[in-house]
């Protein structure tokens, strides 16, 4: 399906001159609480795309510098945060029919068809897909695809939760996932300090209140701030990536606890022909934060 057929699919798209201000549309996003689904509600099929962008290096080398890659890297997780504006954007708008603050972000597939380079004009274009319902609510998902005409150098999928109450409860208990083997697994700490929010939402442009303060993150039910999950992301496939051999060209990912800022955590990697399955662990108590995959 050409880009053209992806945005005609969309029950309406918008043709952006250039990216939003992200500080604007968290402001805007404050006025969607209002927004209450139902177990049946369905995320509208929106779709946006922003023409001849160009990836800035110096943002690159300040964005390497707060999550752990190279100078002058341009990783996977990079390209997420430069198309972040066009997610706030759609999940914004007046047809979106769930609420923007609250939401929860559950899962990542991202995956590098050719690498992403300077000087080149992308083409960014994000649609809304489909919405399943789940125990805990309305996971639905946010295609993204950096272009070059017709061909796709870059994508990746984002899969968020929107909590709804009323949501039919599952038949039984689900199945105890195994974790991941000690046997040959290769252990990094990493100590999170209290303001790694703050710096990350300088690179990110997401200043969501819930990662600057513990004093507003409790306004939003939080025991105290917490960092951004695309941080955790990124600094994990910095860790992770340089065991493969090569740059990483597939990273999935599924997040399952929040990091608290302060504290620490240990990325748990084994790493096998070119793969590495990993665990992001709670330095304090091994609890579970992160799981997924990368591989070259």
């Amino acid at each position: 399906m050409s880009v053209n057929d992806t945005l005609k699919a969309a029950a309406k798209f918008f043709e952006l001159p250039e990216f939003p201000n992200g500080k604007a549309l968290l402001l805007k996003a404050a006025t969607t609480s209002n927004k209450k689904p139902k177990p049946d509600t369905q995320a509208a099929r929106l779709g946006a795309r922003v023409k001849k962008v160009f990836i800035d290096r110096e943002w690159v080398r300040q964005y390497n510098l707060v999550c752990g890659f190279k100078e002058d890297e341009i990783s996977l997780t990079a390209a997420q945060v430069v198309a972040s504006p066009l997610h706030m954007f759609l999940l914004s708008r007046p047809e979106h029919p769930m609420p923007m603050l609250g939401m929860v972000h559950l899962h990542n597939s991202i995956e590098s068809i050719k690498p992403l380079e300077y000087g080149v004009p992308y083409d960014v274009v994000v649609t809304v897909g489909e919405t399943r319902g789940i125990p805990q609510g309305l996971e639905f998902d946010l295609h993204t695809e950096f272009l070059v005409g017709d061909e796709v150098h870059w994508k990746s999928t984002l899969s968020i939760l929107c909590r709804v109450k009323g949501m039919p409860k599952p038949a039984g208990k689900p199945a105890p996932v195994e974790g991941l083997s000690a046997t040959g697994a290769q252990y990094a700490a990493v100590k999170v300090p209290e303001n790694q929010g703050r710096k990350y939402a300088k690179v990110s442009n997401d200043y969501n209140p819930i990662h600057l303060y513990a004093q507003t993150a409790k306004m939003f039910g939080f025991k105290q701030e917490i960092v951004h999950g695309m941080w955790t992301a990124a600094k994990t496939l910095s860790i992770v990536e340089a065991g493969l051999g090569a740059p990483a060209r597939k990273f999935d990912l599924s997040f399952k606890q929040p990091v608290f800022l302060p504290s620490g955590i240990s990325v748990k990697h084994v790493t096998a022909d070119g793969a590495s399955k990993f665990e992001v662990l709670a330095e304090r108590d091994s609890k579970v934060l992160m799981v997924g995959s990368i591989a070259a």
